[in-house]
């Protein structure tokens, strides 16, 4: 028993003793097999490359939503006259930039779709009010022609008047003068900042002021304090009023008819 023991263990030895063989290459096939996973990924490369030379150009897809029929045709006309390459290899941001040259553009996103291609979504510009007969502003002074004519001198719009660079001013005079005169239920309908910063306003109720650019806020200001108490009752046989003055305002009335 204890001879068959010792054999047993003097087998084992020997199994764990024995050395152990690998496969090794030789030198020359490593670097053909190097050689050959190099070759392989360079193919890949070019043949990726070439087939995104070759790939047909990427359809361009202008959204209509937010846009009336006019500005769709008017970004679908202009977008629809620019040159693309493929789906990957066309630069968003310039297609971005020529979208945004359009005057009545405010906002732009391009983006890729699998399944689309290359979707232009914009935000037109939201007129509040006419500037001049041919052009409109927003709400940040912004004066831009739009994509429709028949958006022009809308009735609902008031009319602002003067140098393009100072719209954003006549804009903000034209806000906060609204907010002074709204007790009295007296809107802007029209104002006009000349090239000497004279300011003339033409309210819904016909009446008309005069203004000139010293102290402007304070007697637009003053102006609605008194139309509101020791004027009120003689608002409406008002015709114009002359605020250029340091210590007071003159009056036109209404012609009575006899």
């Amino acid at each position: 028993m204890a001879q068959t023991v010792n054999d047993l263990t003097d087998l084992m030895s020997d199994k764990t003793d024995r050395p152990k063989r690998s496969m090794q290459l030789p030198p020359t096939a490593k670097y053909i097999f190097m050689a050959l996973v190099i070759g392989l990924l360079l193919l890949i490369l070019v043949m990726g490359g070439k087939a995104l030379r070759d790939a047909p150009p990427a359809a361009i897809q202008v959204s209509s939503q937010g846009l009336t029929a006019t500005q769709y045709q008017a970004l679908q006309l202009t977008m629809s006259q620019q040159s693309v390459s493929s789906f990957f290899t066309t630069d968003l941001q310039t297609l971005r930039d020529i979208a945004v040259k359009l005057a009545w553009v405010d906002q732009v996103s391009v983006t890729r779709d699998w399944q689309r291609g290359i979707v232009i979504t914009a935000l037109p510009k939201k007129a509040i009010a006419n500037f001049g007969t041919e052009r409109l502003v927003d709400a940040k002074g912004v004066v831009f022609v739009p994509a429709d004519s028949q958006e022009l001198t809308q009735g609902q719009f008031a009319t602002l008047q003067g140098e393009i660079n100072q719209a954003p001013v006549i804009m903000q005079q034209m806000q906060q003068i609204n907010g002074w005169y709204a007790p009295l239920d007296m809107q802007v309908e029209d104002i006009i900042l000349t090239p000497r910063m004279t300011w003339l306003i033409r309210f819904s109720s016909g009446l008309r002021v005069i203004v000139d650019n010293e102290n402007t806020a304070q007697k637009l200001l003053n102006l609605s304090q008194l139309l509101g108490n020791q004027l009120s009752t003689r608002r409406d046989n008002m015709q114009s009023i002359d605020l250029r003055y340091k210590n007071g305002f003159t009056i036109a009335w209404h012609i009575k008819e006899s």
